[in-house]
């Protein structure tokens, strides 16, 4: 016992004489015979210097990740001892600083001098031989070798992130340092253009680019791809995202198995990104300029960002990789998963109406800002859906609360009262009055349908039906409909806001149906306290002539 304690202490000493060598060497060659920008004169010191870095990063961020696991590395570490390997590794490591801090004067004195170049790479040699030896002096390479074996993900991950944010270093010192200026993201946003070249040049051969300019475009239509147009936006909302729903339900998470998220969100975001813009310039030359800068461009970013984050709070606690929750039900013992045809399957019943919705949406929004025209799409397709599922449908209890409509028209009134375009002229307005009286009452009748019945039944079926529940188990059809939770109660209004202008307006009626739907525990309540909303609003815009309602 007391020999073990020795060599654990000993361990750690260890650890604490390298964390000092390490930062007088990194102090003396940060400080020590200033270099220019080594990267245009000797590109292997370039790589020298970008290895110590991400090295610096990966040890910081494994040190983080692994927090976990600790326990067991610091076992593996005090067993790995070995102080006569730690001090020729020390020796090596000095010995191979000084030598590359002896070549940097050299190299720093004259950094034109075409005859240096075998003094850059025997500086680069000597410099990461020390790093290397600096290394070993935490611990020997058996010790390594347990880590790459037994953390093999906490060490790619702290790789990978470690590359990243190298990546990200360099792009702010090299732009200035303001992270989100139009230098910082120049790269990306011409790595976005030239994605979005390839995916609209696969789709119409006619497409063009001017790297130079950043220009996209095909026929007679084109738009210059600028910082704002990188997705970098998109990138950093979804990686906040992120990372409040791995705080929020971090108990029902594997760590750090759920980081592995985060490249795979941004890089999903960035690539439908890359969509957005090769499907808008396809639509502005072929289609109209005018639909194409219109809804298309600022719907589909929206949509993007609903995709990926719904589809992340489906999977993320049904794979047994990142959810714990998911493991303990596939595990030993556990009931094996009943095969379930699309017809009996819950997620279809709850999803189904609302995606025929989106994808109807999306339709309709490509038609902008003519899309009122479209309106009855909307309305066939979650009909259609109503219909092929009718069976389904007819088993709820279709027998709502007197409280729910009163709720419900409440609701109505308040949006009615706070609504930001009241008194002003309503471009609908403008163009229903082109409209000739039977095309007028025939709108009317399908806006109607649409706004008090479809699309109350698909919204709150996906989203009080499933997606608050599905925060609250990844078998969300064994969930309780009264069942309360906060955090379930929060994400879902909030991502309901996200789907209407009136965001914040929206999410409180999202709030209120969910506390409807609880109450009683009946999906049916929340159903009708949207469809009484929709209806007195509906009422009022048409009574009042008060089209921005609508």
């Amino acid at each position: 016992m007391l020999k073990s304690a020795s060599k654990a202490s000993g361990a750690w000493l260890r650890m604490g004489a390298w964390g000092v060598l390490a930062a007088a060497e990194l102090l003396a060659s940060q400080f020590f015979a200033h270099l220019p920008d080594v990267w245009d004169i000797w590109p292997v010191v370039g790589v020298a210097h970008a290895s110590i870095k991400i090295l610096i990063l990966f040890l910081v961020i494994f040190a983080l990740i692994s927090w976990p696991k600790r326990a067991e590395i610091s076992k593996e570490l005090s067993k790995a001892a070995d102080d006569s390997h730690a001090v020729v590794a020390a020796t090596a490591s000095i010995s191979a600083i000084l030598a590359a801090l002896v070549i940097r004067v050299h190299l720093a004195h004259d950094p034109a001098d075409p005859n240096l170049v075998l003094a850059s790479y025997a500086y680069a040699a000597a410099l990461l031989t020390g790093v290397v030896s600096l290394v070993l002096v935490a611990a020997p390479v058996a010790f390594w070798r347990f880590v790459t074996r037994n953390c093999r993900l906490e060490f790619i991950l702290s790789l990978v992130f470690g590359l990243f944010g190298f990546l990200v270093g360099e792009l702010l010192n090299r732009a200035g340092g303001s992270f989100l200026s139009e230098e910082t993201w120049a790269e990306l946003s011409d790595a976005t253009l030239q994605l979005s070249y390839w995916i609209a040049k696969s789709l119409d051969s006619g497409t063009f680019i001017d790297a130079s300019t950043r220009v996209l475009g095909a026929g007679n239509f084109s738009v210059r791809i600028f910082a704002a147009c990188s997705g970098y936006e998109g990138m950093i909302l979804i990686a906040a995202f992120l990372a409040g729903y791995i705080l929020l339900f971090r108990k029902s998470l594997r760590f750090p198995n759920i980081l592995v998220l985060f490249p795979l969100a941004m890089a999903a975001i960035w690539i439908l990104n890359s969509v957005r813009i090769a499907l808008l310039v396809l639509i502005g030359a072929h289609l109209s300029p005018d639909i194409a800068l219109g809804g298309f461009h600022s719907q589909f970013g929206w949509i993007s960002f609903l995709l990926v984050a719904i589809t992340i709070m489906t999977f993320a606690q049904r794979i047994s990789f990142f959810s714990t929750t998911a493991l303990a039900s596939s595990g030993k013992g556990a009931a094996k998963p009943v095969q379930r045809s699309s017809e009996s399957n819950p997620t279809v019943l709850y999803l189904a109406p609302f995606i025929a919705l989106m994808a109807a949406q999306i339709a309709t929004q490509v038609a902008a800002p003519q899309d009122y025209l479209l309106y009855p799409l909307k309305v066939f397709a979650v009909l259609s859906v109503l219909f092929v599922l009718r069976d389904l449908y007819a088993r709820f209890s279709w027998s709502p609360s007197t409280s729910s409509i009163l709720l419900g028209g409440l609701a109505g009134i308040a949006w009615i009262a706070t609504d930001p375009g009241v008194g002003g002229q309503s471009a609908l307005a403008v163009s229903l009055s082109e409209f000739t009286p039977a095309a007028l009452v025939a709108w009317i009748i399908f806006r109607g349908i649409g706004t008090i019945v479809t699309v109350p039944i698909a919204e709150e079926l996906a989203f009080r039906g499933y997606l608050y529940r599905v925060l609250i188990s990844s078998r969300f059809e064994a969930v309780d409909f009264r069942a309360f939770r906060i955090v379930s109660l929060i994400v879902s209004s909030s991502l309901f806001g996200l789907m209407h202008d009136r965001w914040l307006a929206a999410a409180l009626a999202g709030a209120l149906y969910a506390l409807i739907m609880i109450r009683r525990g009946k999906i049916e309540d929340a159903v009708a306290a949207h469809m009484t909303t929709n209806a007195v609003i509906f009422a009022w815009a048409i009574a009042a002539g008060q089209w921005s309602l609508l």
